[in-house]
């Protein structure tokens, strides 16, 4: 994939990670006491308690999109974002721009849902071939 490509890509992850970040801070800073108690490091305490209370505001969709998110991220980083990770093969752009995040081609997608559905759970990626 050429540079300006993945540079788009990458700007559009940032903004969908930031997205869900700015949701999950808004719903953290609604109605929260923020006076931080105890332990003699109040720092680690105060950074610590925010990062609970923003991984426990995101819903668990929001926490698996932001993992996805960031693995796209590091897909781009080592080289190997655009590429399935079952197949090996080239995701076509038409996914890429619906699903930036997704790490599978349409075709091995649909397999797994398949697959998932007969046997009650998506099961996990082969090796890459």
């Amino acid at each position: 994939m050429r540079k300006r490509e993945l540079d788009r890509y990458r700007k559009l992850l940032e903004q969908r990670r930031a997205e869900v970040v700015d949701k999950a801070a808004r719903i953290a800073g609604e109605g929260r006491d923020t006076v931080i108690q105890g332990g003699e490091d109040y720092v680690d305490d105060a950074v610590t308690n925010y990062t609970r209370e923003f991984l426990l505001s995101l819903s668990s969709l929001e926490q698996k999109r932001l993992s996805m998110i960031d693995d796209a991220l590091g897909r781009i980083e080592d080289g190997t974002y655009g590429e399935c990770e079952m197949c090996g093969e080239k995701i076509g752009p038409a996914r890429l721009n619906a699903v930036p995040w997704t790490e599978y081609c349409i075709r091995c997608q649909e397999k797994i849902e398949q697959e998932g559905s007969v046997e009650g759970g998506a099961p996990a990626p082969g090796p890459r071939r």
